[in-house]
């Protein structure tokens, strides 16, 4: 990828982040995430995209797994647990994106597994 992609996409992405935590600002429960999980998508979308194009595959997988959660809220309701879930997520990635070293990406995703064996897209 040349250097102005780059750029671009690694600003996206942190556009996205700050958005990301804009929109859960207003969050505090499950019913929250419910009522804003269509706004939370759109946004995770773009940085499901654009994270692996910039090699931050961890960010990706994270927000890939989030989308995964959120779209079984957003056809089926309110999911228990979803706060917590979602909240971690966001400052994962915002960690991995700012440099931080995090190794327990897979351990997260399996963690999301186990919490809601109800979704059945994994």
């Amino acid at each position: 990828m040349s250097d102005d992609f780059l750029k671009v996409a690694r600003q996206e992405i942190k556009d996205e982040l700050d958005r990301l935590d804009q929109v859960l600002s207003n969050c505090n429960n499950d019913e929250h995430i419910f009522v804003n999980s269509e706004q939370i998508e759109l946004h995770l979308h773009k940085i499901r995209g654009l994270a692996p194009m910039m090699g931050q595959d961890k960010v990706g997988e994270i927000a890939k797994t989030v989308a995964t959660v959120l779209k079984h809220i957003i056809n089926n309701g309110v999911l228990k647990g979803s706060y917590i879930i979602i909240i971690e997520a966001i400052k994962k990635m915002t960690n991995l994106f700012n440099g931080h070293n995090i190794n327990d990406v897979d351990d997260f995703r399996d963690r999301v597994r186990i919490a809601f064996p109800e979704i059945s897209e994994w």
